[in-house]
């Protein structure tokens, strides 16, 4: 590509200026001699994990972690947005589905109040409001969530996980596809199904 005197032969599309697009397309033309593309459905950057201001309010439409088992990756995002200052003999754990990590502390970082490029660290707990009840997520197969789901609703879910595990859907041709497979059909149209349809606009 980078030896074609074509200059189109040199470019690259990118579809959706979320963190993934945008971190491909800061890699190629840091890395590469070549030219990213990106598009966007939006006028907006950012995709779900933006912050959007509606009214006067700042909200996060998606709240997203930044985690990885990658030290490079997690450099990476610290240079483009640099911890908050913390105390420098204070450690912050990070966790994420059953893994965790730990960063040491900088009390040179920047202050969010006064900067906005800057990476917040805050607590966070994500619950689902389904049924006139509040569910931890990601779901877990807790005494609340039984107690929540009821016995009869937690039976069928059982049975269509295990239906699901011996005879799941081949090929994967669709999200949909992975989620039952993973989760089972009664859990996937309980909780998935609405989730990601309103989380994501539209039908997987």
């Amino acid at each position: 590509m980078a030896d074609s005197d074509d200059p189109s032969c040199n470019q690259v599309i990118i579809i959706g200026a979320g963190p993934a697009g945008l971190t491909a397309a800061f890699e190629l033309v840091t890395r590469t001699n070549l030219k990213p593309i990106v598009l966007e459905a939006t006028d907006c950057v950012g995709g779900i994990s933006r912050t959007t201001v509606h009214n006067g309010n700042r909200i996060d439409l998606g709240g997203h972690r930044f985690f990885s088992k990658s030290d490079r990756v997690m450099a990476w995002w610290q240079r483009m947005m640099p911890l908050q200052g913390t105390d420098a003999n204070d450690s912050i754990g990070l966790k994420y589905q059953g893994q965790a990590r730990t960063i040491d502390g900088d009390g040179n970082g920047p202050d969010p109040e006064t900067t906005e490029n800057v990476m917040l660290v805050r607590q966070r707990k994500s619950r689902i409001y389904f049924l006139g009840k509040l569910f931890n997520y990601p779901l877990s197969l807790s005494a609340t969530t039984v107690k929540g789901l009821g016995m009869v609703r937690m039976t069928r879910i059982a049975i269509s996980y295990l239906r699901s595990s011996l005879w799941p859907i081949r090929p994967e041709n669709h999200l949909e596809d992975f989620f039952i497979n993973r989760f089972g059909r009664e859990l996937y149209r309980t909780f998935f199904n609405v989730l990601y349809r309103k989380s994501l606009g539209g039908s997987l």
